[in-house]
């Protein structure tokens, strides 16, 4: 694993997560895909996990009618504006970067992990807790990236040493990069590397949706700005591109789970 900012104290993650949290975010479709995702169930008790923004939380708010909610987050400035937004109605506590969660066993049926696991230095830390807090036959809805998705990007990364001047060639590397993430610490995670990590932390899989199909096209200038508007019909082009493919180009992969 190719790996950024795991020499950095928690603070510093704190502090420097702060400093952008109004400037990071995801494509238009994903918090809804994310919601969607898992079958709905009225009255479950629900934990996002590095809830950030709140845009998720605000999401399952809308679909998971009767339900109990609760975001934690390392982030201060991140999670002021998550209480901004959703007010009081979800339960917002702030935590540090060891991965304990501040709740009792089996508290939640659902546990949402987005786009989390590769900020983590020890993510089976992490694992370890939402296993502990989902309930018996809860649910861990993850999504991550996969490097595997960005192809040839050893290539592209050599070049893009050898020649800093040419910005283009880091949009074909994964986000993840040392030459390419915005985030203060960041690892490049493949698809195996998640399963391995799953499997590990006692998890069983359920089943695996892709979404981002052969995104290098599309961190393309133009298409990408399109794409973080949610003005380009994703969903269409990753259905064509994923008969072809299936998940294995696939740069956001979607994760069902359960306990072992």
């Amino acid at each position: 694993m190719i790996k950024v900012g795991h020499h950095l104290s928690d603070a510093e993650i704190e502090q420097r997560y702060s400093e952008i949290a109004g400037t990071l975010g995801m494509p238009g479709y994903f918090y809804g895909a994310v919601a969607a995702f898992p079958a709905a169930r009225s009255g479950a008790r629900l934990l996002d996990v590095g809830c950030g923004n709140g845009d998720l939380l605000r999401e399952l708010e809308g679909r998971f009618e009767g339900s109990l909610l609760a975001g934690v987050e390392i982030s201060s400035g991140r999670l002021r504006l998550a209480r901004e937004r959703l007010g009081g109605r979800v339960s917002l506590l702030q935590t540090g970067g060891k991965g304990a969660l501040p709740f009792e066993d089996g508290s939640f049926d659902f546990v949402f992990v987005t786009e989390v696991l590769e900020h983590l230095k020890q993510p089976e830390a992490l694992l370890a807790e939402v296993r502990r807090v989902l309930s018996p036959g809860g649910r861990l809805v993850l999504t991550t990236p996969n490097a595997d998705a960005f192809l040839m990007w050893p290539l592209f990364a050599r070049v893009a040493e050898a020649a800093p001047g040419l910005p283009l060639v880091r949009r074909l590397l994964p986000h993840e990069h040392p030459l390419r993430t915005l985030q203060p610490i960041d690892t490049l995670l493949t698809r195996g590397d998640v399963e391995a990590l799953l499997e590990r932390s006692g998890f069983r899989v359920l089943r695996v949706a892709g979404r981002e199909t052969l995104p290098a096209l599309f961190s393309l200038p133009g298409l990408r700005w399109l794409d973080y508007r949610g003005w380009l019909p994703r969903g269409l082009l990753d259905g064509l591109l994923g008969r072809v493919s299936g998940t294995r180009f696939a740069y956001r992969l979607f994760w069902e789970c359960t306990r072992v």
